[in-house]
């Protein structure tokens, strides 16, 4: 859509320019680094001007200062050279932008239309996925940027397309509900939600033929793109659409190449099915056993033990390729690495990711494989609405779930202030399960993470009363004390907790903080220069080294950090709404900006450590 002939430039698919200026602007789209610098600028959220740092960490990471500054204003000297005057922006020396008086944007447009509910005209704009096919390799920042967006907006064409076929449904017209149900699976050819709702459509306007040859399709596309069955939800789903009319199915619901495998470790069950919970898991003894053994390391949260952990579910998932649990254990231990260990966050999400899909592509009902999806939904793309519901969903699936609870009260809802809520979450939990330390910890986390220190205090020392082991107590216990002004007896509790774990970062960086809140700079300082000589630059060393630089009063090096931590997708970085460690910087331009990007609301700068009403 060209409005009065301006330059017009589309992202979706293959990018493109047309209309004025075409000819000189065209240039750019064989130039990757000002094609990403442009698309970035283009439709970035929220719109509008972007700040110079803001690009510096994008798109050149890992170059020095002078010169990714330098990059930059060659890549924007191109933009201005190859654009028609006027539509690159800027205000002052730190934000830059594009007018979009002077450019169309087809990704702009398509949203527009859409939250206008003119789906329709929104997808004659959708020509294929948010720049299809391009990356810019090394650069792990913007291609996360791009792969969030991608899938972002592939989601509200699906949506789009689902809205136009039943509305055609509705107004009579068969071939367009068919039109845009098979539009809406081309772009998202393996969601089973979508499947089953396309299915439940054609159904409901007697078209049970149709269905079947779409059900039979997927089947077929499961088993050679992925090389696993659907989920059973969907399996009986597609039995339904065959049976009650007495159809058969036209051939096999699983090709004949590979059944031998798939029957063996997978739910690709007869009609007479067991209940749910009888059903049993066909996996070999060996790699049962594995996964029963990566259960015990991964509950017991050391770095070692998660090590041992991720080994274990390995040889499990080897042994038994479709071993469902397995995957979504495998999927948990990950994230659990990016907290407890340095396992860059760049590395671990997306294997969280795959191996979580797989599970719910093997076992739909397994609630554990869609909170870690939750998970990383929250901490790698920041999509706190997908990330809200499927926490749900796995609290749906599975209600008594202590990991998917736990994940749901702290990341999420005391990450954003609801701290009440949390712990109301996780009273329940206990309720259930009330031999289960663990989950008093995270209540404990959650008081102090809610600035409730002296609740998080009691509830944390009655922990330790039965469980003085317990290393993540000793570590809450240390910033509960630190939160009410007790830097001593903080002190003490972290420097117990370096000496129990063999100085593991996490608890080095504690202490570090406390010293600096003390007063005690130079031993701040020296533990600081400890961790950065660990050359860890992922893990909590890389997250809490900004606390106890921001304790130090050094603002700008401890923002370095925090967008340090946020290129890495370091999972502490969605409490920096919250923690207070991150108080002296809460003033700061830099940070609120961040604080935009993670989609976490700009507190105000608060006193730190005030007494918390219980």
């Amino acid at each position: 859509m060209n409005r009065g002939g301006r330059l017009a430039l589309r992202l979706f698919g293959v990018p493109d320019t047309t209309g004025t200026g075409n000819g000189l602007a065209s240039g750019l789209l064989a130039k990757p680094k000002a094609l990403a610098l442009l698309a970035y600028l283009a439709i970035a959220r929220p719109r509008g001007l972007r700040r110079r740092d803001e690009l510096l960490a994008l798109l050149w990471p890992d170059t020095d200062s002078v010169r990714a500054r330098s990059a930059l204003r060659q890549s924007l000297f191109l933009l201005r050279a190859h654009l028609p005057s006027g539509t690159l922006l800027s205000r002052g020396k730190d934000e830059v932008g594009l007018s979009p008086s002077k450019l169309d944007v087809d990704v702009r447009q398509f949203e527009e239309c859409l939250d206008g509910r003119r789906e329709r005209e929104a997808l004659t704009l959708y020509r294929g996925a948010l720049l299809d096919g391009f990356t810019l390799y090394g650069h792990s920042d913007f291609d996360a940027w791009l792969t969030t967006e991608r899938e972002r907006l592939q989601r509200r064409a699906v949506r789009g397309a689902m809205v136009l076929a039943s509305e055609t449904d509705a107004g009579g017209d068969g071939a367009g509900t068919a039109d845009w149900a098979h539009f809406a699976l081309e772009q998202s050819p393996y969601d089973e939600d979508l499947l089953r709702e396309v299915i439940a459509l054609f159904c409901k306007r007697g078209d049970r033929s149709g269905a079947a040859r779409l059900y039979h399709a997927a089947v077929t596309r499961f088993h050679d793109d992925l090389g696993i069955a659907m989920s059973p939800e969907t399996e009986r789903v597609g039995r339904e659409t065959l049976e009650p009319r007495g159809e058969s199915a036209p051939g096999r619901m699983i090709p004949e190449r590979g059944v031998a495998h798939l029957h063996a470790a997978t739910s690709a069950a007869p009609i007479a099915t067991p209940p749910a919970l009888l059903r049993p898991r066909l996996v070999a003894p060996d790699a049962r056993r594995c996964y029963l053994e990566a259960r015990r390391f991964s509950g017991d949260k050391s770095p070692v033990t998660i090590m041992k952990a991720i080994d274990s579910y390995e040889r499990a998932i080897q042994l038994s390729p479709a071993y469902a649990e397995a995957h979504a254990g495998l999927a948990f231990a990950l994230c659990q690495a990016v907290v407890y260990l340095a396992y860059p966050g760049n590395a671990a999400w997306p294997r969280a990711k795959a191996h979580a899909s797989q599970a719910i592509r093997l076992d739909g009902r397994l609630g554990e494989a869609h909170a870690v999806l939750a998970h990383v939904s929250l901490c790698y793309d920041y999509d706190r609405a997908q990330a809200e519901a499927l926490y749900r969903k796995a609290l749906e699936l599975d209600p008594v779930s202590v990991s998917s609870r736990q994940l749901y009260a702290l990341y999420f809802l005391t990450s954003i202030g609801r701290t009440d809520d949390a712990l109301a979450t996780l009273d329940r939990a206990r309720d259930d399960m009330p031999d289960n330390p663990g989950l008093s910890v995270y209540y404990a986390m959650s008081c102090v993470f809610g600035r409730q220190f002296e609740r998080g205090l009691r509830e944390v020392n009655f922990v330790l009363e039965g469980h003085p082991a317990l290393i993540q107590a000793h570590w809450v216990r240390g910033m509960a004390l630190e939160g009410l002004g007790d830097y001593a007896g903080a002190i003490r509790t972290f420097e117990a907790g370096v000496a129990t774990t063999n100085s593991s970062s996490l608890l080095l960086a504690q202490l570090g903080r406390a010293c600096a809140g003390a007063g005690n700079g130079a031993r701040a300082t020296s533990i600081l220069r400890e961790l950065d000589e660990r050359g860890e630059d992922s893990g909590p060393a890389a997250y809490f080294s900004a606390e106890i630089l921001a304790a130090l009063g050094a603002v700008e090096p401890a923002l370095d950090r925090v967008y340090a931590a946020y290129r890495q997708r370091n999972p502490f970085l969605v409490f920096a709404g919250v923690m207070y460690g991150l108080d002296p910087l809460r003033n700061e331009r830099r940070f609120r900006d961040l604080l935009m990007r993670v989609g976490l609301p700009a507190y105000e700068r608060r006193a730190h450590a005030p007494p918390s009403a219980v």
